[in-house]
């Protein structure tokens, strides 16, 4: 009896510490689980904090950019072609609480920081059928395509496309019949491919990233050769426009409403002077570029005042010019709709599309010269050697004048398609979590022909 005891104890004790042992390894794994789900969310939320802090420090970026833009706008130098620009770099990298910036692009290889220069390219709703032929990789086809997507109407040239094309394409997609808005616009037309307009620049933001040179390892596929081969896109931009302020910071002048007391205070002319501007500016077909190539006496006897009533007008000096092209302009269309707005309550009354941007002398590349068609070679050669000349570049556009072989005539005619400063840029600002490395990029386009800048695009990677 005492021996069935002992057994039966001994069996419950055995069964009591394989119990436990059971009820502690359910609580292992549960408390394991528990704290699995823990750090998941704890890394979660270091992850998210880390993605934060990466995207204000992008962020900041970009507001330094927008800050010294306006500051540029509001207190011109100049004196200096390349104050903008430079002023922009001064700012464009940064440290913050657990995170830093930078703002940059690849130029040639090299990593430059700053804003790229929209305007450093040629507008593709400026170029001619000869022009765009020009371009690498382009077809007569793919031109006429181009040419008849930006047109206003629905004829189609002899090897192009309009809207009886495109609506037996797949996703029914049809002709603007305005300008181009965008690089990326450029695809949705007939012959026109991704690879050609974005090159190895995938992306489109500007910079040499390490999937765009990694050869055939990822896409899209390059060479590995350290350079970044944008296709069009490191020529072409649909995003400059023209115009904008003055470079006083005012409102240009629009000579076609313009008084002669408002020019003679501005220029700083003489009222004889300012009368012929004046005339000549509610002139029909009135051009800026006439007051390069002709003097005043010419121009006032074909304004509707009739000019000066036969005294002689001084010539303006090259300084007065100058000041004539710093900060006035000749705009009848936009004089019209000004006084059509006045005079309804319409508040959604259209305005007229902003002029796309002449290319800026002082940013562009030597070799974007050679796809205009009005600029010979001997010319381009010219120009970039006076360039690189002048450490503070052109300031005016009447400096070209100092260009060898450079005439009155020849100037007035390039000045249709050549600036010296721009009024568009895009920055690529990346910020980055200093524990994690996370990064946020955002890649914007910045129009400071109003003021404040305006964000015309913004992309978020």
């Amino acid at each position: 009896m005492l021996a069935v005891n002992l057994h039966r104890a001994t069996g419950h004790r055995a069964f009591a510490t394989m119990l436990v042992l059971w009820v502690v390894a359910i609580g292992a794994v549960m408390l394991a689980s528990v704290q699995a789900a823990a750090f998941r969310q704890a890394a979660a939320g270091r992850e998210a904090l880390a993605r934060v802090r990466a995207h204000w420090a992008a962020r900041a970026a970009l507001e330094n950019v927008l800050s010294s833009l306006d500051a540029s706008t509001q207190s011109p130098d100049t004196s200096d072609a390349y104050a903008i620009t430079d002023d922009i770099t001064q700012v464009s990298e940064g440290q913050l609480a657990g995170s830093f910036f930078r703002v940059s692009w690849t130029d040639n290889g090299q990593e430059r920081f700053g804003a790229m220069d929209e305007h450093s390219k040629l507008n593709v709703n400026l170029l001619t059928q000869a022009e765009l032929m020009l371009l690498p990789d382009m077809t007569e086809d793919v031109a006429d395509s181009i040419l008849d997507w930006i047109d206003s109407d629905d004829d189609t040239r002899p090897l192009g496309a309009e809207i009886g094309y495109y609506l037996t394409q797949p996703g029914a997609t049809v002709p603007r019949n305005a300008y181009v808005r965008s690089i990326a616009e450029l695809e949705l037309i007939s012959g026109v491919t991704p690879e050609i307009v974005r090159g190895e620049d995938w992306n489109l933001n500007g910079r040499l990233d390490p999937n765009e040179n990694d050869g055939n390892a990822s896409w899209p596929w390059d060479n590995a050769d350290g350079q970044l081969d944008a296709g069009w896109s490191a020529i072409l931009t649909a995003s400059s426009v023209d115009g904008g302020l003055a470079e006083s910071g005012e409102e240009r002048l629009n000579l076609s409403v313009a008084t002669a007391d408002e020019v003679a205070q501005r220029i700083n002319v003489t009222s004889a002077q300012a009368d012929a501007i004046v005339a000549y500016g509610a002139s029909s077909g009135a051009v800026m570029s006439d007051f390069i190539r002709r003097d005043l006496d010419q121009l006032g006897s074909t304004g509707q005042q009739g000019g000066t009533g036969g005294a002689r007008v001084e010539p303006l000096s090259t300084d007065q010019l100058a000041a004539l092209f710093a900060e006035a302009t000749i705009d009848a269309a936009a004089a019209t709709t000004t006084a059509e707005t006045a005079s309804t309550s319409d508040e959604t009354t259209p305005t007229t599309a902003a002029r796309p941007g002449k290319l800026n002398i002082n940013t562009c590349q030597a070799e974007t010269l050679q796809y205009l068609t009005d600029i010979d070679p001997s010319t381009a050669d010219a120009i970039i050697a006076e360039r690189e000349a002048r450490p503070k570049g052109f300031t005016s556009i009447v400096d070209l004048l100092d260009v060898a072989g450079m005439t009155r005539n020849r100037l007035s005619r390039i000045s249709n398609v050549l600036d010296v400063r721009s009024n568009v840029y895009r920055v690529d600002c990346r910020g980055r979590d200093e524990q994690t490395g996370i990064e946020c990029e955002l890649i914007v386009t910045i129009d400071r022909s109003t003021l404040p800048a305006t964000i015309t695009e913004l992309r978020t990677r």
